[in-house]
């Protein structure tokens, strides 16, 4: 089973093939995205396909994943969001990607507190961590807007990290909308 979410201006839906071009146009391209993002820099068209078969694969094996966001007034594909498991630690990461010119519009805080909900609301969970390098403090913003809590910096998938953690316990839903549908 997998979902699609919709907030007040984003639908989160399942990242497909069809996406690829507009992915890695948005993403995988974009040295000032990917600086943020493992390998620090832009990766070839084909790392693309592969991402997006990992990403479905995830939704199948573990029932949760990475959504492809989508501006709902344009329709515009323009990144990534949700939860993914970290292979190393085996902890349950909310994650997140946007092209450039969709950077400092809330959409990421907008779309990480959705993706929190669902963790902690549908599946259940009581512990979801973020990690960002410790540079980027825009992404780190977003992870405090959002409640998420601060427990300095831990070496995971070979960097040394900011690291935050949210529970399910501390975890207060904001009144923003948010419409789940079971697909």
């Amino acid at each position: 089973m997998t979902y699609e979410l919709e907030t007040r201006r984003t639908l989160l839906r399942n990242i497909t093939l069809d996406d690829a071009r507009e992915y890695y146009n948005q993403i995988w391209s974009q040295p000032d995205v990917m600086r943020y993002l493992p390998g620090g820099a832009p990766r070839v068209r084909e790392q693309t396909e592969t991402y997006i078969n990992y990403f479905s694969n995830h939704w199948v094996e573990r029932g949760f994943g990475l959504w492809g966001v989508v501006v709902k007034e344009t329709g515009k594909f323009i990144g990534h969001c949700g939860l993914q498991v970290i292979q190393e630690t085996q902890e349950i990461e909310v994650a997140y990607a946007f092209g450039k010119n969709y950077w400092g519009q809330g959409l990421g805080t907008e779309t990480a507190h959705a993706s929190l909900r669902f963790g902690f609301e549908e599946l259940g969970l009581e512990r979801i961590i973020a990690i960002a390098v410790p540079e980027n403090t825009a992404s780190r913003r977003i992870m405090e807007k959002n409640g998420m809590k601060y427990e300095g910096l831990k070496h995971i998938v070979g960097f040394d990290l900011a690291y935050y953690v949210s529970t399910a316990n501390e975890f207060i839903p904001n009144q923003e909308q948010y419409k789940l549908r079971k697909m």
